[in-house]
């Protein structure tokens, strides 16, 4: 199996899979700003509480600069549309990445797509709208997680907080994982075709988010190495890693699909 994993790995060129990915997904981090700075006024939370959750997602320091140094232009600069024009740019960098997510899904399986090139753009979009909203849902339950702590008032509480808003987050990336396996390759999938897959990925994110954190924080220097550039490249790096999370988890998905078949197949005849 590890054989076969790393046969897949490598035919199926998820490094470079993973590397366009993060070229899109950094492309769709500014616009993504300009949306949450339009709809600040209209949801009940602030950049402290983004700021917050992305801790909680172990991003690594010099990515959390990038990203406060990006709303604070974006905040200073009040224009007209930028709901909208943020909003359209983002679903069109972002579903690129989700886009390439959804090739790579279709060769682990081996299949081509044979939905159409407009239905195949739709999902990703609706996809990445999904992925979207989801990210505003985390926000949301963040908030929520601080007024039942206010609420509580008590110096000794019953249960973590923070572990429970931990939880909550891991849940929802699990959901969003799970929805991209199902639906993003070309065939008919069940849950219990694509549900492992999804707990790779979502502990795999984890994990090297983590893993890449400490490791920024105790011994990279991306800015000794690449100057002014060197927070940008560590978030190009972040992405890159994650994505690979999410590339090799459907393999693994296309693995558990193919070695079921084969037991089929081997029971009928």
């Amino acid at each position: 199996m590890i054989k076969e994993f790393g046969r897949r790995f490598r035919d199926h060129e998820l490094i470079n899979l993973g590397a366009q990915c993060a070229y899109f997904l950094l492309l769709s981090i500014f616009p993504f700003l300009l949306v949450i700075v339009s709809l600040l006024a209209y949801l009940p939370f602030t950049f402290v509480d983004v700021y917050v959750l992305l801790q909680n997602t172990y991003v690594p320091p010099g990515v959390l600069e990038v990203i406060e140094d990006q709303w604070n232009v974006i905040t200073a600069e009040s224009q007209v549309g930028l709901l909208s024009i943020g909003a359209l740019f983002t679903l069109w960098t972002a579903s690129l990445a989700l886009n390439s997510i959804l090739q790579s899904l279709n060769l682990a399986y081996n299949i081509t797509e044979n939905r159409g090139l407009l239905v195949g753009r739709l999902i990703a979009i609706a996809l990445t709208t999904a992925m979207f909203f989801v990210v505003i849902l985390a926000l949301i339950f963040q908030v929520v997680g601080i007024h039942v702590r206010d609420w509580l008032q008590l110096e000794i509480i019953l249960f973590d907080v923070d572990l429970l808003r931990w939880l909550i987050s891991s849940t929802i990336l699990f959901a969003v994982f799970l929805l991209l396996y199902w639906i993003g390759p070309s065939m008919r999938l069940r849950f219990k075709d694509v549900y492992v897959g999804a707990i790779f990925a979502t502990t795999g994110w984890q994990l090297v988010s983590w893993g890449f954190s400490a490791f920024v924080s105790g011994f990279a220097d991306f800015s000794a190495t690449y100057g002014t550039i060197g927070t940008v490249i560590a978030l190009m790096v972040w992405f890159h890693l994650t994505s690979l999370m999410i590339l090799l988890g459907g393999e693994i998905n296309a693995m558990k699909k193919e070695a079921s078949v084969a037991r089929k197949q081997k029971k009928s005849s």
